[in-house]
């Protein structure tokens, strides 16, 4: 009865927003869960009893509820068909915002807008019934959290109304990039992806509105157009990935870069930014930085401290120059960098703690180490056994590929060779003719597709030269896409290295800068050598 007396003052209220939100709340509390391992036990009211109760006492009040209960339960949900076919006895008068969900009288305008930082965005829902009626729904999506939707309002007010209340001042402050109208297909698989997000996230902050107007919120997304892809920054190449750290390390902020220590600071702090950071290595808020200092490294970086002791200062150079790069306000520049020292001391005590060490000692980080070499050579007896005598200069070996895909492979070998002769050394001929020569024994069928040649070739010579660090490396030698350049091609050709290196059955790639092979003999004196000294400090 408690229940009926609520719905009765909802029905009276001046915007349809009172009623939705008991509904969602009622919609939430009553469904079971989605069974993610991590999820807490729930003890849901009884759905089917619930409708059940609506179902068997005609009231208006409940035709009120049955009928938005419809129209937010998803399609094909197996309480529509015996809800649906009540509705149709009823003929209790309702408000005329009803009247108009369960006919689709129902129009929304969506606008998107961002902060300044990047750390969130809120989708706001404009929502118009064919009566007048209105309100506002708001979506905040949070990019700290992987793009998980953290919150929701349902606003008593329509859109113009809401984006008012913000304020010009607050509106003229985000500018014209920061806030407009929002492609409503897109938007709806844009928030979609992130509520998907939060319910697959571990721990995921909840509140008083959230999840409980999930219900709601999936029913104006399915009233949006379908068919948009998320609006999901990608992943940056791992080419474009080393020339923003070449470019970072040629500029005046990366100066201060001059060691082998420093440039595994940096080495994190893309590998953060690329694959932790919602918006790429380039966004940095005061959010971002904290998360990064005091909460990633300390869990995911297990070195010495004295390796990552200039961590904050190196961010600092490298947060000066994103921003830079970017033409962001400098006061906002300077937000950053005073989060980041305030933080100094509280990163070493992270890094120092008591028990990472002893995580360290558990971890056997030198043994983590040594697996990582045994990945690029073949082996510990391969390590072992390794030396730096410079590669022979050999001739390639036809032995045992098939007939049938000679013509091909002579041309992926002869565009190797002007390579290697106009921008490597015999050492790389070699490499790459191994490499060349071990594919066409292991995966014929590769040359008998129809490919480029010379994308494959830059493929061959992408994996070689990256596996013995020639080029995208810190400071010296060419970037990875100017090295793809000296096959006449472009672009990422990481995933069709990939066919190559499991035809040679090189191992996994993992987050190690160089790129494995699994072979001492396909490896450069160079490269050789720089691991016998890494041997040396490890073993």
């Amino acid at each position: 009865m408690e229940l009926l007396v609520s719905v009765r003052h909802a029905l009276r209220a001046d915007s349809p927003a009172v009623l939705l939100r008991t509904v969602s709340v009622m919609l939430d509390l009553s469904e079971p869960g989605d069974g993610m391992w991590f999820e807490a036990p729930r003890d849901p009211l009884p759905r089917a009893d619930l409708l059940r109760s609506f179902i068997e006492n005609s009231y208006a009040e409940t035709t009120a509820l049955l009928t938005l209960i419809a129209a937010m339960l998803p399609a094909g949900d197996a309480a529509l068909v015996e809800i649906q076919a009540e509705l149709l006895h009823r003929r209790h008068p309702l408000p005329r915002w009803i009247q108009d969900v369960a006919e689709g009288r129902v129009e929304i305008d969506v606008v998107r807008m961002t902060d300044i930082a990047g750390d969130g965005e809120n989708c706001v829902l404009g929502v118009r019934f064919g009566s007048g009626a209105a309100f506002t729904a708001l979506v905040l999506t949070d990019h700290n959290l992987g793009s998980a939707v953290k919150h929701a309002f349902l606003v008593p007010a329509p859109l113009d109304e809401t984006l008012g209340r913000l304020g010009s001042e607050a509106l003229e402050q985000l500018g014209p990039e920061h806030i407009g109208a929002w492609d409503p297909a897109i938007a709806r698989a844009t928030v979609a992806s992130a509520i998907e997000q939060g319910r697959r996230t571990i721990d995921m902050p909840e509140s008083e509105e959230w999840p409980a107007l999930r219900p709601a919120i999936e029913w104006l997304l399915r009233l949006l157009p379908d068919g948009g892809e998320p609006d999901i920054p990608p992943m940056w190449a791992e080419e474009e990935l080393a020339a923003l750290r070449v470019e970072f390390l040629a500029s005046e902020e990366g100066q201060g870069v001059d060691d082998v220590e420093d440039e595994f600071c940096v080495s994190m702090i893309l590998s953060f930014g690329n694959g932790y950071n919602v918006g790429g290595p380039l966004r940095w808020s005061p959010a971002v930085a904290e998360i990064f200092l005091l909460d990633w490294m300390p869990r995911k970086v297990m070195v010495p401290f004295s390796d990552v002791e200039r961590m904050p200062s190196l961010l600092g150079d490298f947060v000066r120059f994103a921003h830079r790069r970017q033409g962001l306000d400098s006061e906002f520049t300077g937000e950053v960098l005073e989060v980041i020292a305030s933080m100094v001391e509280e990163y070493g005590e992270a890094m120092q703690d008591e028990g990472l060490a002893d995580a360290y000692e558990d971890f056997e980080f030198a043994e983590f180490m040594l697996e990582r070499l045994d990945e690029a050579v073949g082996g510990r007896e391969a390590l072992v056994a390794l030396d730096d005598e410079p590669l022979p200069d050999e001739d390639f070996v036809w032995d045992g590929i098939a007939e049938d895909i000679h013509e091909r492979v002579g041309e992926y070998l002869a565009l190797l060779d002007s390579v290697a002769e106009a921008h490597l050394d015999v050492e790389h001929r070699t490499a790459m003719r191994r490499v060349l020569a071990r594919a066409a024994l292991g995966d014929p069928g590769i040359f008998r597709r129809r490919s480029l040649v010379a994308r494959g070739a830059a493929a061959i010579g992408w994996a070689v030269c990256r596996a013995n660090e020639t080029a995208g490396t810190f400071k010296q030698g060419p970037t990875v896409e100017e090295a793809v350049g000296w096959f006449g091609v472009s672009g990422n050709v990481s995933q069709r290295a990939g066919v190559f290196l499991q035809a040679i059955g090189a191992p996994d790639v993992g987050w190690w800068q160089a790129l494995p092979l699994g072979s001492a003999d396909l490896l450069v004196s160079a490269r050789r050598a720089r691991i016998l000294e890494e041997r040396g400090r490890y073993m």
